[in-house]
């Protein structure tokens, strides 16, 4: 049910986010300066604390949450992609997700031990989180639903190719 609702409601939302910011870090595009985003929605607001993997180093960010600034669209904005749906307080960075899915077209995948190992390297730079089963679990979540954003980017891609 939950993949259900990943691929048919909430990937579809990601898909301009995560082009966007792959044009911005892409080095064809000239990152714009952010200006501050006034919400105008009119509801309620919350802060998310949320843990964010990256390749070397773990960092911790709020987000303030709201109707038009959903948690997911601005983690995906900063470079992440969120572990569950719903508040998610685990985030790995796209470079990684990249990274990884590299990896394995050219290795046998190996999503445990890949998840295992950095739990060791971030546990030995004193950040410990979670055992490596359940972050395997967030990062097999992850990984699969940033897999399948990619490839729905890459069809939006070719459709507005062939109508050029």
């Amino acid at each position: 049910m939950q993949a259900h609702c990943w691929s048919t409601s909430v990937l579809p939302t990601l898909i301009r986010p995560y082009m966007r910011f792959q044009r911005e870090c892409s080095g064809a595009h000239q990152a714009e300066e952010q200006s501050w985003f006034v919400c105008k929605c009119g509801s309620q607001h919350h802060s998310l604390e949320v843990v964010c993997v990256h390749m070397e180093h773990v960092e911790d960010i709020t987000l303030d949450i709201c109707k038009c600034r959903p948690a997911l669209v601005q983690l995906v904005q900063c470079g992440f992609f969120p572990c569950s749906l719903v508040h998610p307080t685990l985030a790995v960075s796209l470079d990684m997700l990249e990274f990884i899915a590299k990896l394995f077209l050219h290795i046998a995948p190996n999503e445990r031990g890949w998840a295992a190992t950095l739990v060791k390297y971030l546990k030995a730079h004193r950040y410990h989180f979670m055992t490596a089963d359940s972050f395997h679990h967030h990062f097999a979540n992850a990984l699969a639903h940033y897999q399948q954003l990619v490839r729905l980017v890459n069809a939006e891609v070719e459709k507005l190719v062939d109508c050029l």
